[in-house]
């Protein structure tokens, strides 16, 4: 069986070239891509942090990450070397907690209104 993380980051490669761990680590900086903003939302928290002696830091995320109608329970760590690169060090939890289907329906007042 595939595992969810392994799932959405096949599909973000797909559809919008980026991978989950390139896109968590963004997106926990504040900084997501434009093209990704009209399909992705997310939600978190920093929940701790560790400052090494060579300049690098250590922070733990927590949150909740939305993809095109899917969501996900996250909670991750991100490093950021002393030059500012950040990149996904661990990945403690990624589930899926939210899905479902959204369909638009024709309103048939609205239909005959316009018709007639």
């Amino acid at each position: 069986m595939i595992d969810a993380s392994d799932s959405l980051d096949a599909y973000l490669r797909n559809r919008f070239g980026v991978g989950l761990e390139k896109l968590l680590a963004q997106a926990t900086a504040g900084r997501l891509a434009a093209p990704l903003l009209r399909s992705i939302e997310i939600v978190c928290d920093a929940v701790g942090c560790y400052d090494y002696e060579d300049g690098g830091l250590s922070e733990q995320y927590q949150g909740l990450l939305s993809v095109e109608g899917v969501t996900y329970r996250f909670r991750c760590s991100v490093f950021t070397d002393a030059g500012g690169a950040r990149f996904l060090e661990d990945m403690g939890e990624f589930e899926p907690v939210r899905w479902g289907v959204r369909m638009v329906m024709p309103n048939p007042a609205a239909q005959s209104a316009a018709a007639g």
